[in-house]
């Protein structure tokens, strides 16, 4: 007789972990937490405390100290001088490998998330134009601006001029490019001559290329040329 199969079992239902208030000072990083958190991301979040109150929960080891999850929310939090926050607690050691995938988890996950960026752009939008203004949403206007050019057909927007005018950022005036040549040589004498030529001291062996005229600022990435002025022919006697 053909054995019966067994049914699947029944997945347990997740545990809800209840948070638990903890003081701010006590928490420390996972050392093996490979997320960095700049200034401009902790500024967002320190802006979005002051005016929301922290209302994500950290999460900690069994430990009751290593931060697992969070740790941006911690940084910012210090920064912003809050004492406590909630955290929630999971049952199991820091290295453990369960850890180590909570590490993971909790930042990878979040990236298989899609985003519809053009209806990201108009909240944003709504947002700026409001007096809660951008600071707090990880955006600013340049970062809206250039969204708003991609996420648009041409028929929309024709430039990041126009993006900027939509966002509503003060006009600007893009500083001209340098006149720029490049000239070879086929060995160095050739280009020590071409140097003496034209005026210029020295060339280091490690800057091949200077400004001409020199001027104080020495970029020493292009040669620059200038027409000279035609000399007066001298009268005859």
């Amino acid at each position: 007789m053909p054995r019966k199969r067994k049914p699947p079992k029944t997945p347990a239902a997740p545990v809800v972990l209840e948070p638990v208030r903890v003081c701010v000072a006590d928490l420390v990083p996972h050392p093996r937490n490979y997320k960095e958190h700049p200034p401009e991301q902790l500024a967002h979040l320190r802006a979005s405390m002051h005016e929301n109150g922290v209302y994500r929960n950290v999460v900690i080891a069994d430990d009751g100290a290593t931060i697992l999850a969070g740790h941006g929310v911690v940084q910012a939090a210090r920064l912003a001088g809050v004492e406590h926050v909630y955290a929630t607690r999971v049952p199991f050691a820091p290295d453990s490998p369960r850890a180590l995938k909570l590490v993971a988890g909790d930042n990878e996950v979040t990236r298989l998330a899609i985003d519809d960026d053009r209806l990201l752009t108009e909240i944003l939008k709504e947002v700026k134009d409001s007096a809660a203004g951008l600071v707090g949403t990880g955006v600013d206007e340049a970062m809206l601006a250039n969204m708003l050019l991609v996420t648009r057909p041409r028929s929309e927007i024709r430039s990041i001029d126009e993006a900027a005018a939509w966002v509503g950022m003060p006009a600007f005036e893009p500083e001209a490019a340098p006149l720029k040549i490049s000239v070879q040589f086929r060995s160095k004498a050739d280009r020590a001559r071409f140097v003496k030529l034209i005026g210029y001291p020295s060339v280091s062996e490690l800057r091949p290329s200077v400004w001409w005229p020199k001027g104080r600022k020495h970029d020493l990435s292009s040669v620059r040329f200038q027409e000279a002025a035609p000399k007066p022919k001298a009268k005859r006697a």
